[in-house]
């Protein structure tokens, strides 16, 4: 039957409510139904679903699952999805349910997705209301004069609009973040983590947790100096009544943040309940104290609530609105803080109190899990929110600066209760917004507790507190911790003691809020598309400098303290962190930036005095290769690796997936030998045509192998060396290696167990002698250097300080005013060997020289030759026995040329003579490969072979070198 298609059109409301990119869907009912089901049937006919495991979805049961839940107010996307479905299935329900059958997978997806919706919160509820609230929090009713008095109107203007313009620049790059997918719980961690990855989200996470409990910590301090200043022993405005010492103040901090767990623990639903409650009263009280400025006219002998030492002044008056006010009001006068025994205040400090007023905008993303549409709400609500603080911010500080004096500004910070129509609604706004301000900061930081915990960014450490209770998963631990947190820094007791603190906290989350927008903007990642479009790359950096600037403007000290806590925890992530499956920015802009840079590397910019190794190592199994893999990448010198395999097989599905497991598992072998090079495993039909495509294609743009490195061909047994390998593993303490989640133990006993095995048999030797030469011809045909590697399985890295000796033999110098590309390619190498650290401390380089006879000449030419290209090595001249004489040094590259008879086994056995003579305590020798053959065939193949198999038989580790570029600048 053929499946039918449904077109599903969503409304203008739902369009903007889901953000989506279309408002018209055509969702295959074929592909949406589980177990393969195929729908027969007009969208608005009549038909039937049939599923291939025999039993059908009806529309009778897409009736009773309506009728199960009341439609809400407004149909979700999902509904009118269950709509349609309803249409197209009116088979019915009898014959579903008399075979006992389930529901369609489809129908229990619009099931749950209603039941999650209806328990969450809107926009208002969620992020708007909570927002507000926290944003005035204590500033607005406690703060207002301390701010005012000190920096004076105009100042305040411009710290008021700097602080917000940080804050919007953020909501901004929450927003843009925030629309690019899903938001689940976790606020800002889930957003830094899913963009710049768990290093920084986690280390960014940790830090705004305990932002926020501070900022509870704050706001219930808040309440607790409201409360005291309104009913205290010595200070209280209505009745003094109730004892305002130190351990009762406390004692009311206790109970205030025992209503917040409370509210927390039984979950958002109450959270929003009392949230509306409160933003009532608050805003209430903010109108009624507008409606005075206009209403109350000139009050005298207001009582300023300046400590008792003051005693040359303790009352002011309300002037109501006057000039003259405004004008005394004007501009800055720092003096002392009354709450703080009449400390200096400075510029920094009024800052860093006022900022504190700015730093709820995330009090909706916190609760994002909470949200009904995350992507919707957070954006929309954020903003709306910090229009509606800011207006009401501005109106309240210049109504306060035409109508009341500095020294009431000054000494009385509960000011706004005296000059209200009635005084008490400002009281009870202050304990309403304060109150709502630690709830929200303390929900906020359990949640994203909870998310770190889910995480396991930091193991098993933070795991008890995914613990939840309930049908809607209350984080219950989450919130007990937190509270207990909040509770033991409320000791602090002094607002202004704990505000910079804060403030910092929130600043660098904020800053990175900035940074990971701007990464995902530069990355020009296709899949960062957000909905919200009101932003751009300019405004997040702007973000992110400005806040960094803000931080060490206001104190340098706390500054620098929370950079380098946010430095030490992204250390420990980045050593500890698991392996995650979210993806993170980084590899998007190492991406973006290694395609512009290979873009502008240019081959024909190429220098010779620029010149690097670029190596393509071709392996037949890593297995017994690690000690040649090692050396290589030691040789390579800051140049490109690429480690290359050709899989012999034809091409088809199964040889894919083989291909695919195989270049996993090359991936780890590389790890784990921490060799820094790229895997590269072609298929092809014969191992030469294999190495043709890696010789040609590998590499990217400027970025290509010069080198094709190979090991010497033999058909003896190949020996593994996966036993030294899983030393070299083994060798980090396992306490350690379990400390930074090491993975290479495992990773090591999964590329032995399942990589192919060596050879077990001669006969098993797939390279043929003549497709061996084949690939040293087709490479130095392409102009590339050859380097033919033997005896490295008895290579030892460790053993450098016994044998500290790196060799050179030349087999022919051709010099004619200058050298030969070999000889020098011989020098660069071991040159560029030596350079590395471990080599240089226990090696030299030493230059063996065959001559007729020892004239100086040859001696003074080589020692121009190594001053001049910076070389530090020893020139050896070796002059052979009379009935044996022969040479290396030529003074003519014609002479050179024609000395092919020099090319005979003989002549290979008595170098290699001299090398066994001389060499026997070296590390490695570097020799010159013999003469290419310019034929090729199968005896040519195998004279070639016997040639070096003559010249390097019985020696350390040997690397013989053809030369095809130049390769040194002199």
């Amino acid at each position: 039957m053929r499946s039918a298609k449904t077109k599903i059109t969503l409304s203008d409301r739902h369009y903007s409510s889901t953000s989506a990119g279309s408002s018209a869907y055509e969702i295959s009912t074929s592909a949406a139904l589980s177990g393969g089901a195929k729908t027969t049937g007009s969208a608005g006919g009549s038909g039937s679903t049939t599923h291939s495991n025999g039993w059908d979805s009806t529309a009778s049961d897409m009736k009773r699952l309506h009728k199960a839940e009341p439609a809400a107010s407004e149909s979700s996307p999902w509904e009118e999805l269950a709509s349609s479905t309803e249409q197209r299935s009116p088979s019915s329900l009898g014959s579903s349910l008399a075979t006992g059958e389930s529901r369609p997978l489809l129908s229990r997806k619009i099931e749950e997705k209603r039941l999650a919706q209806k328990k969450k919160l809107g926009m208002l509820f969620g992020v708007t209301m909570p927002c507000i609230l926290s944003i005035f929090s204590v500033i607005l009713f406690l703060r207002l004069g301390y701010v005012l008095g000190q920096a004076g109107f105009l100042l305040t203007l411009v710290m008021l609009t700097l602080g917000y313009g940080v804050v919007v620049v953020t909501v901004l790059s929450i927003s843009a973040i925030a629309t690019n997918g899903n938001v689940e719980g976790g606020g800002v961690y889930f957003m830094i983590s899913r963009a710049l990855g768990p290093e920084f989200g986690g280390s960014v996470g940790l830090i705004f947790f305990v932002a926020n409990l501070f900022a509870s910590a704050t706001y219930v301090i808040g309440f607790v100096e409201a409360f005291d200043s309104s009913f205290g022993n010595q200070s209280g405005t209505y009745v003094q009544a109730i004892p305002d010492s130190y351990g009762f103040k406390f004692l009311y901090g206790s109970c205030i943040l025992l209503f917040c767990l409370i509210v927390c623990l039984v979950g958002a639903g109450l959270f929003a309940k009392t949230t509306f409650i409160i933003f009532i009263i608050v805003m209430t009280s903010i109108s009624s104290s507008m409606f005075s400025y206009g209403y109350v006219g000139r009050r005298e002998k207001i009582p300023l609530l300046a400590d008792s030492n003051v005693t040359f002044v303790n009352e002011s008056s309300y002037t109501s609105w006057s000039w003259e006010t405004f004008h005394g009001n004007l501009y800055n006068d720092f003096t002392g803080d009354y709450s703080t025994d009449f400390k200096k205040t400075t510029f920094q400090i009024v800052f860093a109190v006022l900022f504190n007023g700015c730093t709820g905008i995330m009090a909706g993303a916190n609760i994002s899990g909470d949200l009904k549409s995350p992507s919707v709400s957070i954006p929309q609500g954020t903003l709306l929110a910090c229009a509606v603080t800011y207006c009401i911010y501005v109106i309240v500080f210049t109504f306060s600066a035409f109508t009341c004096p500095r020294p009431l500004l000054l000494y009385n910070y509960n000011y706004l209760q005296n000059i209200n129509v009635w005084g008490p609604l400002i009281t009870v706004g202050a304990f309403a917004a304060t109150l709502s301000a630690a709830l929200s900061t303390l929900i906020g930081a359990s949640r994203v507790l909870q998310a770190l915990a889910k995480d396991r960014l930091f193991s098993g450490l933070l795991h008890p507190f995914t613990w939840t209770v309930g049908k809607s998963k209350e984080p219950v631990a989450a919130v007990l911790f937190s509270w207990l947190v909040v509770q033991v820094t409320i000791l602090l007791g002094n607002l202004n003691t704990i505000a910079p603190i804060v403030t910092m906290f929130f600043l660098v989350s904020y800053g990175v809020v900035n940074l990971a927008c701007f990464a995902l903007k530069v990355a020009s990642a296709p899949n960062f598309r957000p909905t919200f479009q009101v932003y751009a790359r300019v405004t997040s950096a702007v973000g992110l400098l400005g806040i960094i600037a803000l931080m060490f403007f206001i104190d340098p000290l706390y500054a620098a303290i929370t950079i380098a806590v946010l430095v030490l925890l992204f250390v420990y992530l980045l050593i500890r962190a698991p392996a995650t499956p979210w993806g993170d920015v980084s590899q998007a802009l190492i991406y973006h930036q290694v395609r512009k840079y290979l873009l502008r590397l240019d081959v024909r910019k190429s220098h010779v005095k620029f010149w690097r190794p670029e190596v393509l190592l071709l392996v037949a199994n890593p297995r017994s290769a690690y000690h040649l893999i090692d050396f290589t990448n030691d040789l390579k010198k800051g140049g490109l690796f690429v480690l290359g395999n050709i899989i012999t097989k034809p091409f088809n599905k199964e040889v894919v997936r083989y291909h695919s497991k195989q270049v996993s598992l090359w991936m780890d072998f590389v790890e784990i030998s921490k060799a820094k090079a790229f895997v590269e495993l072609m298929v092809a039909p014969t191992i030469r045509a294999g190495a043709q495509s890696l010789l040609v294609s590998a590499g990217l743009g400027g970025m290509k192998p010069n080198t094709l490195a190979l090991s010497y061909y033999s058909k003896d047994l190949p020996v593994s060396s996966m036993e030294d390998l899983g030393q070299k593993v083994m060798r980090t303490p396992r306490f350690f290696r379990r400390l930074i989640q090491d993975q290479s133990e495992e990773k090591f006993k999964r590329v032995e167990s399942e990589l192919p095995p060596l050879r077990l048999s001669p006969d098993d030797q797939q390279l043929s002698q003549e497709e061996y030469l084949g690939i040293i011809k087709d490479a130095a045909d392409l102009g590339k250097n050859v380097c033919i590697m033997r005896h490295f399985e008895y290579f030892e890295k460790s053993s450098l300080k016994q044998r500290p000796y790196i060799d050179v033999w030349p087999l022919r110098i051709r010099y004619n005013e200058e050298f030969d590309n070999t000889f020098m390619f011989l020098l660069q190498l071991a040159c560029v060997l030596h350079m590395k650290q471990e080599w240089k401390g226990h090696t030299k380089i030493r230059i063996f020289v065959i001559i007729e006879n020892d004239m100086g000449v040859e001696r003074e030419i080589l020692y121009n030759l190594l001053q001049e290209s910076r070389v530090e090595a020893s020139v050896e001249m070796i002059t052979p026995p009379i009935s044996n004489q022969f040479c290396t040094f030529n003074e003519s590259f014609a002479v050179g040329a024609s000395q092919t008879s020099l090319s005979s086994l003989q002549y290979h056995r008595d170098i290699n003579s001299l090398m066994r003579e001389y060499s026997s305590e070296s590390s490695i020798v570097f020799t010159s490969l013999p003469a290419i053959p310019e034929q090729l065939s199968s005896p040519i193949a195998s004279s070639f072979i016997k040639e070096m198999d003559c010249l390097t038989l019985n020696i350390p580790p040997v690397v013989m070198v053809f030369g095809n570029m130049k390769v040194m600048n002199i």
